[in-house]
């Protein structure tokens, strides 16, 4: 009884290491682009979130004809590459809502005023 029971073992055994050798496993190298790209991925879907959720923001969709609550899920909806590219362009925003028309009206108020005081 001991012998047949030791068999019955055994012939598990093999049984369960040839049925989990069909198993493949890859190991590579990952690069150090990917580990970060996968870090700032909710960073960075965050920013885009809250970047849409500003006032000003807000009103310049609805000027465009998308509402706030559209515009979030469009953001949920986007692909991680999507989200990198936008928020990369969020950090190279200026920080100032200047445009050319208020730096030309300096430059000529700074011209009219070295033009008043030569005179």
């Amino acid at each position: 009884m001991n012998v047949s029971f030791l068999r019955l073992v055994s012939r598990l055994l093999v049984l369960c290491m040839l049925a989990l050798s069909f198993q493949t496993v890859q190991a590579a190298m990952v690069g150090t682009e990917q580990v970060m790209a996968s870090a700032r991925t909710p960073q960075d879907r965050e920013k885009v979130r809250t970047f849409v959720a500003r006032a000003d923001v807000q009103q310049q969709l609805e000027a465009m004809g998308i509402k706030a609550d559209q515009a979030l899920d469009r953001v949920a909806a986007m692909t991680d590459e999507e989200v990198q590219n936008i928020a990369g362009k969020i950090d190279s925003l200026p920080a100032g809502a200047s445009n050319g028309w208020a730096i030309a009206g300096g430059v000529i108020l700074i011209a009219l005023i070295v033009y008043w005081v030569w005179k």
